[in-house]
């Protein structure tokens, strides 16, 4: 027979309580001084928890706590962990866990308990070592509000400089016809807002792409590729266009075509735009809104809008039939101009990241990603001997990031020279 019991007899279930003989051992290594550790685990299973007690018993071991350098990402993140630091201290010094002389020093240095956003880290070594980075000594972070307007005078000049660039490089007036200025101008700000990982991104997407492709060749490939998908018709391009709706914009679409099929039959060099301008129009006519084979004809071409029902039939076949084929010859044309447009975008962030740096060092301001890329490359560059790297090692001998999962490559890069 099952003794009946209360709730409050039963003891109460606390994460601590779930975790088996296995991850108690790994959690124990974890907190253990001794061991380097990198700790992986999905949320809310106590990461912060386990960096807490490392925290608190390096200083039972009697490590000093300016020689540790705590790191994590929000300013909100940093307060809650000294909080907790500083708890779970004070609970130790009440349970007799430290010695009276060790308690007591503790007891009087809490102010000495720092934990550091990555960012004001970054920033209170390059004010410690200015010139050493090759800052201006009296260089100020520029205000979150006052970005934009920097941004903006940057690119401003950097939009007339690609404008001239644009006469003599393909890639940039491709991009100037594709884009237009305000919207070059939108992408190039979110370039510049993370141009810590942009190089990297634009150069594996250029990098994965056909080298030797240019704008010539581009036009050539997207027109034939398009012309193709009428030749597999049954009765070809005449068929097509024969067929067609009476209609204003289907004409315009008819002497589109014939123009690219006479330009790539006389081996003209085919005008971008006028390619582009194609697959625009015969997106519409063979895709839906969404870029979906159509089913059916466009509902602006009624059935009254062709010349006999047997025309609205074998049009609206011919346009069911072919919609995947011009899918996939649109697809490779967006791919192929991508590439070309990328290299444009390429040559016009790097303008802007100069125009942007000038902006700045006229002002001896930095912005957030400054503060980050200068102090890597203050790391980085270290002599064995400079002033920064002795008080560096000389200051810090443990080194703890809560988080981790959260780090950008560059964050993960700073973090790994402050560990070398």
């Amino acid at each position: 027979m099952i003794e009946p019991s209360l709730p409050f007899d039963e003891e109460p279930v606390t994460p601590e309580s779930r975790i088996d003989a296995r991850d108690r051992a790994g959690r124990e290594r974890a907190v253990d001084p001794r061991f380097n550790v990198a700790l992986e685990a999905s949320a809310g299973t106590g990461k912060t928890r386990v960096l807490v007690d490392r925290y608190v018993n390096l200083l039972r071991e009697g490590v000093d706590p300016s020689e540790i350098l705590a790191l994590t990402f929000t300013r909100k993140a940093a307060a809650e962990m000294r909080e907790r630091i500083i708890a779970t201290l004070r609970l130790g010094g009440a349970r007799g866990e430290f010695s009276p002389r060790r308690w007591r020093e503790l007891r009087d240095r809490t102010a000495d308990v720092a934990i550091s956003t990555i960012d004001a880290f970054c920033l209170s070594l390059l004010r410690e070592f200015p010139l050493e980075a090759d800052l201006d000594p009296g260089f100020q972070m520029a205000d979150e509000t006052e970005v934009p307007r920097l941004v903006d005078e940057a690119l401003d000049r950097a939009l007339r400089t690609c404008r001239s660039v644009a006469r003599e490089d393909e890639h940039v007036a491709l991009v100037f016809a594709q884009l237009r200025d305000r919207r070059a101008g939108a992408g190039l700000a979110g370039l510049l807002a993370r141009r810590i990982v942009a190089p990297s991104i634009l150069g594996r997407y250029l990098s994965s792409g056909p080298r030797d492709l240019t704008v010539r060749d581009a036009a050539r490939r997207g027109a034939g590729s398009l012309l193709a998908v009428f030749e597999s018709m049954r009765g070809g391009l005449d068929r097509f266009l024969e067929t067609g709706p009476l209609h204003p914009s289907f004409r315009l679409l008819l002497r589109q075509l014939r123009e690219l099929e006479d330009g790539f039959a006389a081996a003209h060099e085919l005008n971008p735009a006028a390619v582009q301008e194609s697959f625009r129009r015969l997106r519409d006519h063979f895709l839906t809104q969404d870029g979906e084979p159509r089913k059916l004809l466009p509902p602006k071409y009624k059935k009254a809008s062709f010349a006999s029902a047997a025309d609205w039939q074998t049009h609206k076949d011919l346009v069911v039939g072919h919609a995947l084929a011009v899918l996939d010859a649109h697809k490779a044309w967006r791919r192929d101009l991508n590439v070309l447009v990328s290299r444009g975008v390429w040559r016009m962030f790097r303008i802007a990241e100069r125009e942007y740096r000038r902006t700045l060092d006229a002002r001896a301001l930095l912005d957030f990603p400054d503060v980050l890329l200068k102090t890597i490359e203050l790391l980085r560059h270290m002599e064995e001997f400079a002033r920064s790297r002795f008080r560096l090692e000389s200051r810090y001998h443990q080194v703890l990031v809560d988080e981790v999962q959260d780090t950008s490559r560059a964050q993960w890069n700073l973090v790994s020279l402050l560990a070398q």
